[in-house]
């Protein structure tokens, strides 16, 4: 892949995160900071310290594991596949291909 390849799928990357639903990110953090809740509580109450993950890990599959069950998505979240979200379809990699010839061709021409 070469240099301006990998700024356009950068763009393409930055745009779909802006664009897509954010319910499982806001559950995941929601997750993350009521477990490392309870590994602060834990350790003050046992004065002793416990290894952070033994809590966010829980914390945060449960989080996701609520969310889906909720939103009814359990098979659409086990079977979940990136590919579409990090490759541009046809058109989209179409309308990058000729944004990236214009702007060689007006490169040239200065």
């Amino acid at each position: 892949m070469e240099k301006g390849e990998d700024a356009d799928v950068m763009k393409y990357l930055r745009k779909q995160a802006l664009e897509c639903p954010k319910s499982y990110f806001i559950a995941t953090n929601i997750g993350y900071l009521i477990a490392i809740i309870c590994t602060i509580i834990v350790m003050l109450v046992f004065d002793h310290g416990q290894p952070a993950l033994l809590y966010l890990v829980p914390g945060c599959l449960l989080a996701v594991l609520g969310t889906a069950a909720i939103k009814g998505e359990i098979s659409l979240m086990w079977d979940f596949d990136e590919e579409e979200f990090t490759t541009p379809s046809e058109e989209e990699q179409e309308r990058m291909k000729k944004e990236k010839e214009l702007q060689e061709k007006g490169g040239k021409a200065k």
